[in-house]
């Protein structure tokens, strides 16, 4: 019964398999406890344009976690400043591995086990102009059901202004791009749109940033409005995320420990409909 559940989420995504809808998963835990906001640094996932690493330190990150009805994700990203621009390297997946096939009159064990599973390799690149950043990265993209395969490509543009009194301005156009048949037709990317604002908030050691944004997704029949949270005191981090949109309400919360060259996060997800609680573990290592 719990892989029949899990087969049916499946099927609530656009197409077959796990869809092109794994392309709008959170891949941090940061993005899992605030929400998709294309102003906050590390989200290059969500605007290109926050492509970032320190001058002389390459970063990587590796997250592990889980999604609704036990779709695991992770994620490996390597980013590098070169020559005033800054470099990414990224590899996501998102994946089921214990389905059951059954036939329409019921019996005690499976014909067969498959997985569903969506794989990304990334490339980008940021570079910043006075106070204006402006990002664009290139995915290979493979979606995996059964015996069944399907790849194509993607483009994201970002774009990124940092503004007076810690204001920042942030926008981005995300999953253009086009993939093979799959099975009978061809998988529809989610094209999605993302603007939004930050203001950061200072008092001695006490650093605060609120974070308000707004998305069109392809596949939502209307628009999603995001407000999140990030306090940095010292090496402790509290995040906090709220988002609405038509009959959905999501709530989640975050923490995170930083210590120089090593930062831990952690991030979890309760939505209104009750179908599970997202999570994410998340990992950034500054290399030498």
């Amino acid at each position: 019964m719990h892989s029949i559940f899990k087969l049916l989420l499946i099927i609530v995504f656009p197409l077959h398999g796990m869809g092109t809808q794994f392309l709008v998963l959170p891949s941090s835990a940061e993005e899992m406890a605030i929400g998709s906001h294309p102003t906050f640094l590390r989200f290059n996932q969500i605007n290109p344009a926050l492509i970032h690493a320190p001058i002389h330190s390459p970063s990587l990150s590796i997250g592990l976690g889980n999604w609704i009805g036990g779709v695991t994700l992770s994620h490996l990203e390597y980013d590098q400043s070169l020559k005033g621009k800054t470099v990414h390297f990224g590899l996501k997946y998102s994946g089921l591995s214990d389905l059951e096939f059954r036939g329409p009159v019921p019996q005690d064990n499976a014909l067969a086990h498959f997985s569903s599973y969506g794989v990304t390799i990334d490339a980008g690149i940021s570079f910043k102009r006075l106070n204006h950043q402006l990002g664009l990265s290139f995915s290979i993209i493979s979606l995996g059901l059964y015996d069944r395969l399907s790849s194509g490509t993607r483009i994201n543009f970002g774009y990124l202004k940092t503004l007076k009194n810690g204001l920042k301005f942030g926008a981005s156009i995300l999953n253009l791009g086009k993939m093979s048949i799959l099975v009978s037709e061809s998988p529809a990317l989610p094209f999605r749109a993302i603007a939004g604002l930050s203001k950061k908030l200072s008092f001695n050691n006490y650093h605060n940033t609120v974070f308000l944004s707004t998305e069109w997704n392809q596949y939502a029949s209307s628009y999603k409005l995001s407000l999140g949270n990030y306090f940095k005191w010292e090496k402790l981090r509290l995040m906090s995320g709220f988002s609405l949109s038509e009959n959905v309400v999501e709530t989640s919360v975050g923490m995170g420990i930083h210590f120089n060259k090593y930062q831990i996060n952690y991030g979890i997800l309760f939505g209104s409909q009750n179908l599970g609680t997202p999570q994410t573990l998340t990992f950034h290592f500054m290399l030498p």
